[in-house]
This record gives structure tokens, sequence and C-alpha cells, in this order.
């Protein structure tokens, strides 16, 4: 029987870090959010050494307990070097040498990965992905991520940018995206792409249902006032609601065409919404895949949801791990 491996993750955001003590197996033994809205590296570095200090301390394990380590950074980031590059919601933290400094710090081995690739990684290993061979994982938010795990192994690319399917280009006529190109995925679909486009669209509209349920106010818009306005039956809701689905379903019919996987685990809007989300989804797949793609495919909520975060850095930790030979998956 595998040895069960105590592991640290951290889960850095733009506005808090999240660190948790578990293990190989999913359990959480500790867990805890430090403050990283607009706070220097320098302040804040230290504080994640303490803190992980006290949640071992928690959990009853000392240093000598632990595996290893994994970061779940924002990109764009050195992923070989561990170094965050220029995450794009916190502005002081440029070229920072994270992984290099909590090994230093900690006297343990750390590594370093894509947030969407962990948010596939924690799924795989923990959630909806687990026993899978081929799975592609999207968070489905703000932005769209991916992550892709092929014949059991997680998809770097070249330069460690494989799974951004949130900028393939559906339509090169289409609105332009906040990445620079034109017609992309995440330009159709994303949070913060259809915020923008409501704001643009409902200026002149002050008592758009909408709007009333944003509180009011045109720039709190967001993705809960669109499916609040979709479930009353608002005309302009729904006919967004439903271009937003036939275009998430373009997305997933290359995905399904291209890479012909067992599941694919959708982030925070097809839990949230559910089958007012999945099931026009559905319904528009045919159009965009072969029917053996879809039927050798499930379509899944992701099992993790809110708690996604806390299991992210360490399954980046458990992969490294696996990718070197030191962890068998136990399906």
């Amino acid at each position: 029987m595998q040895e069960v491996l105590n592991l640290i993750g951290y889960d850095i955001g733009g506005t808090k870090i999240g660190i948790g003590i578990g293990n190989s197996n999913g359990e959480i033994y500790a867990k805890a959010r430090i403050e990283n809205k607009d706070t220097k590296p320098e302040t804040v570095l230290p504080q994640m050494v303490t803190t992980t200090l006290d949640l071992l301390n928690k959990a009853n394990l000392a240093i000598k307990d632990i595996k290893a380590f994994g970061i779940s950074s924002p990109s764009p980031a050195d992923i070989p070097n561990g170094i965050m590059i220029a995450p794009p919601n916190n502005p002081y933290w440029r070229d920072v040498h994270i992984k290099e400094f909590l090994q230093n710090a900690l006297g343990i081995e750390g590594f370093f990965e894509n947030d969407a690739n962990c948010g596939m990684l924690a799924e795989w290993f923990f959630g909806a992905g687990r026993g899978s061979r081929d799975a592609v994982y999207l968070t489905m938010s703000t932005g769209i991520g991916g992550g892709i795990v092929a014949n059991g192994r997680l998809v770097h690319g070249k330069g460690f940018l494989a799974g951004e399917i949130g900028h393939a280009v559906l339509d090169p006529g289409g609105p332009k995206c906040n990445c620079g190109l034109t017609g992309c995925y995440e330009a159709f679909c994303g949070g913060r792409a259809l915020a923008q486009r409501m704001q643009r669209e409902l200026a002149d509209w002050p008592d758009h249902p909408i709007i009333r349920f944003a509180g009011g106010k045109l720039e709190d818009i967001d993705l809960v006032a669109l499916e609040k306005a979709v479930r009353i039956n608002d005309e302009y809701a729904v006919k967004l609601w439903d271009e937003m689905c036939l275009r998430n379903a373009q997305a997933f019919g290359i995905l399904l065409n291209t890479l012909n996987p067992e599941k694919i685990i959708l982030g925070t809007l097809a839990w949230a919404a559910g089958d007012l989300f999945m099931e026009p989804v559905r319904r528009y797949l045919p159009r965009f895949a072969w029917k053996e793609c879809i039927e050798a495919c499930e379509l899944v909520p992701s099992a993790l949801k809110r708690e996604i975060g806390s299991y992210a850095g360490l399954a980046g930790a458990l992969n490294a791990l696996y990718e070197r030979g030191r962890y068998q998956l136990p399906w």
C-alpha cells in the first residue's frame, strides 16, 4: 500500500493567498487565508512562512513530516524556475522568486504551477476527474483558463502555455479580447468580458432588471445579476445567456474533437447556474462536435467547487512528485 504523503499548498490570488496543510488522499488538516491586496511581497512572503508554521502546529505536524509544497500561481509566470513574473491583479508582485524563498525558509522541496493547471490537477486527484486518463478542466468565472491531462499526464506545451482554450479565436470578427486578440472564447463568455458588454449595452437603461439585481449600480453588473434576470425571463438577459451558451458549446466542441477526452470539468459558472447553463450547452453541442466524441465524454461541473483553491497547491506538489516517479496514481 502506498505511503500517504503530507503536503503544503499555496494558492496565490490577487487579493488573498490560501495556505493549506493536507495529504495525498485529499484530507485537509488545516488552512488559512492571508491578505494580498496592494501588498508588497517582502511583507507577504515572511507572513506566508509564519502562517504555515502556525498551521503545522495546529495539525500536530513538523516540517520533517512534510514531503513537499506546491504553489498555484496566476500567469504570466516562469513555471520551471518558480518565478511570478507579472500577475494581473497585484502590481507589486513582479519577478518574485517565490519558490526559492519558500524552499530556503522552510527547508523542504517545492514545486510551482500555473493556477488553471492546478485546478485541473485538483479535480484529477481529488474531484470530478479522479480515475480518468484524459480530462480537461476549465475555470469559468472572471476569465476562462484551462488545464489538460492527456494519457495520464498534465500537458504543459513547449512554453508552458498549453490549455489556454480561453484564447482560442471563435470568430475573428468578434469582440476585442482583454488579451489583445479578437474574437476569443473568453471575449464571448468570460465574466469580465460579459460584464463590460452589459455595461455598454445597458448604460441608457437604468431600470433594467440586470442593473437592479446588481444593486442599482451599472459598474457592479456581473454574471450573478445576469443569471437572476434570466430566471425571471427578461428578454435581453435570455438572449445574451443563450448566445453565451452557444459559444461555450462551440469551444467545448473544439476540445471534444481535438482531444477526445473522457471528461470536461467545468468551473464556477457550471456548478453555480446548474441546469440553466448545462442544458442549453448540451443541446447545442451536436452542432460543434462529432457524436462519437460527445458520447465518449462526461461534461460535468467541478466537484470541489469553492474549495478548489484549498486543493490547488497540494495537487501541484502531488503531480510534480508523480511525474518524477515518487508517487503512483491509486487508479
